[in-house]
This record gives C-alpha cells, sequence and structure tokens, in this order.
C-alpha cells in the first residue's frame, strides 16, 4: 500500500498550517484547562459530585493540550510515517485514548445534568460521590484499554478485521457519545420551553413583570448554553463520524488508494478540528457555571470578562422581593 501511493501527504502549506493550528490550540487548552483544575483544588466550595465530571474532562482536556497537540505538530505535521510502521500505531493508540477519553466525559457531564433536571428532588440520592468516582475511573479504565484492543486487530492487517475495528470505533467514540448528549440537551431544551409556557399560564398578573423577566433571563440562558454545547460537539466531533464512515465504505469496497489518503491526508485536519474541543470545552461546561466563573473573577479581577453567564440576572427588585424571587426559582429552574 505504501509503495503504490507514495505521493499522498501533506504539502509544507498544510504542515505549517496545522502546526500553528496546533501551537495555539495546545496553549489555550493547556491554560483554560489548568485554571479549572487549579481553581477546583483551591476551593472547597467547589468539590461539588456534579463539578467532578467536569474536572475528569478538564484532565482530559489539559492532556491533548500538554501532549496530543505537540506529538500532533512532530508526527503528523512532520514525519509523516507510513502506515503499519512503529509512529502510525502509536499516534493510532493515543488517538483512540483521547478521542474515548474526551467524548466519554463529555457523556458523564451531559447526564449527569440529565439527572439534575429531570429528578432534582432526588440527584443527591442517585448521584453519590461513590458513583461519581466509580463512574469517572471506568471512563479512564476504558478510554485506556481500548487502543490496545484497536492495535491488536490492526497488526493481523486482514480486511475483515479493519472492517470490525472501524465500525467498532465509529460507534463506540462518535455514535453513541454524541446521541447521548444530544438526547440529554434536547430534554433540558424541551424542559425549558414547557417551563416559559407554564410561567405565561400561572403567573400572577401582579407580579408577571417582575417574574417574568427573571425567568424568561434564566430560560434564555439555558436555552443558549443548551446551544453552545450541541454545537459544539457537532462542528468539532461530526466531521471524524462523517471520515470513519467513509474509511469503512472504502474498506468494504477494497478502495486502499482511497484510505491511504484518507489517512495520510484528510485525517490530520480532521483529527486537529476534533482537538479543538479542548479549546471550548472549559468555556462551555466550566466557565459558564456559576460557581466556577465567581471564584475565577474573585482571584482574577483584572481579567476583562462579562457578567457571569449562568447567574441570575439583576432585576431592579428590593432586596426583599429579589430573594422571594430567587427562592422561587430554586429546583428545576436552578438546575438548567
Amino acid at each position: 500500500m505504501n509503495d503504490s501511493y507514495p505521493d499522498a501527504r501533506l504539502n509544507s502549506t498544510a504542515s505549517i498550517v496545522l502546526s500553528l493550528w496546533l501551537s495555539l490550540g495546545s496553549f489555550v487548552a493547556v491554560t483554560g484547562n489548568a485554571v479549572v483544575l487549579w481553581l477546583f483544588f483551591k476551593n472547597k466550595s467547589l468539590r461539588t459530585v456534579s463539578n467532578r465530571f467536569l474536572v475528569s474532562l478538564s484532565i482530559a482536556d489539559f492532556l491533548v493540550g500538554l501532549v496530543i497537540d505537540p506529538v500532533w505538530i512532530v508526527i503528523r505535521c512532520f514525519i509523516q510515517p507510513p502506515i503499519h510502521t512503529v509512529l502510525d500505531y502509536f499516534i493510532l493508540l493515543l488517538w483512540v485514548h483521547t478521542t474515548t477519553a474526551t467524548t466519554f466525559n463529555i457523556c458523564c457531564v451531559s447526564v449527569d445534568r440529565f439527572i439534575a433536571i429531570r429528578f432534582p428532588f432526588r440527584y443527591q440520592e442517585i448521584v453519590t460521590k461513590k458513583r461519581c468516582y466509580t463512574l469517572i475511573i471506568l471512563v479512564w479504565l476504558f478510554s485506556m484499554g481500548l487502543p490496545f484492543s484497536t492495535l491488536t486487530l490492526s497488526l493481523h492487517k486482514l480486511q475483515q478485521n479493519f472492517l470490525i475495528m472501524w465500525f467498532s470505533l465509529t460507534f463506540i467514540t462518535f455514535v453513541f457519545p454524541l446521541l447521548i448528549v444530544s438526547i440529554s440537551y434536547i430534554y433540558i431544551f424541551k424542559l425549558a420551553k414547557e417551563q416559559f409556557k407554564r410561567i405565561l399560564v400561572e403567573e400572577n398578573p401582579r407580579n408577571y413583570d417582575e417574574n417574568i423577566k427573571v425567568r424568561t433571563m434564566q430560560n434564555f440562558k439555558a436555552l443558549k448554553t443548551v446551544g453552545f454545547v450541541l454545537g459544539a460537539c457537532i462542528i468539532t466531533w461530526m466531521p471524524s463520524l462523517v471520515l470513519m464512515v467513509f474509511d469503512c465504505y472504502y474498506a468494504i469496497v477494497d478502495n486502499r488508494g482511497k484510505i491511504f489518503t484518507s489517512v495520510r491526508v484528510v485525517w490530520p485536519w480532521v483529527e486537529t478540528l476534533a482537538f479543538t474541543s479542548s479549546i471550548v470545552n472549559p468555556f462551555i461546561y466550566c466557565f459558564r457555571n456559576e460557581g466556577f466563573y465567581q471564584t475565577f473573577r474573585r482571584y482574577f479581577r483584572w481579567f476583562p470578562c462579562g457578567t457571569t453567564k449562568e447567574s441570575l440576572p439583576e432585576t431592579g427588585l428590593k432586596p426583599d422581593r429579589q430573594l422571594m424571587v430567587r427562592n422561587d426559582l430554586r429546583c428545576r429552574d436552578i438546575a438548567i
């Protein structure tokens, strides 16, 4: 395969562009996720069960910026090793591990928020600290074990094994996590719309203007967060899913030329886009979290940024009235 298609490789311009992209991504991912981890371990108030899922995601993203991005610059952009060599298998192992750890941690965060919305009064009973740690450990063990099973199939170099590997990876690393994330946040989206309709029907006319402003803003911010989450997942991970489907098709029709070109030329771009999620995840999942945001502002007062994205907006009400409205919004509204 290697000798038949020797020219299928990144040109110098593409290598430089990808290197700059990965370098910038590495710096931002390491910095952003390091701040999240530092804030979590520095402040006991942030060490909630829910935030532990966010920290696990931040660790995965931090490792992408610290390890994966530099390795990709050296191996993918400059060395560009032939297929079925040691370096090729090495980056395959890293890619499977990184992708699985990131997508499954996003899955955990999404399911955690789904439970908080669906079962607000039983959340602490369902999501205990022990279950949280167990799930996080399982995610990391699975993400470290999956690459070696993939490597076993790759070493045999049989078409049947190749098809099994790509079909399995497509479902495990992309289809299943994206499906769970989409279902979770679509439910949150529907719930926010239903709550807004109930507000219009049940609101006391005398307090209509006051409460409707608070709840409208809160639902709007919840919907905007849902849009950010789903948009980031689709933009960064969907190209990888599409390309894996094409690779499965090329393997079925035994078009080795297309597979070789895909691996050597197209995949570096798709992988770089997927690794960009490590940049945006801290800003979507952590810095839109009121606890993380307020703690960040307390330590970094000099940093220019706007108001918290998920805190309750100011309504201009008197303190006692503001407190009454805030207390009325706990449970499911606050969960969103």
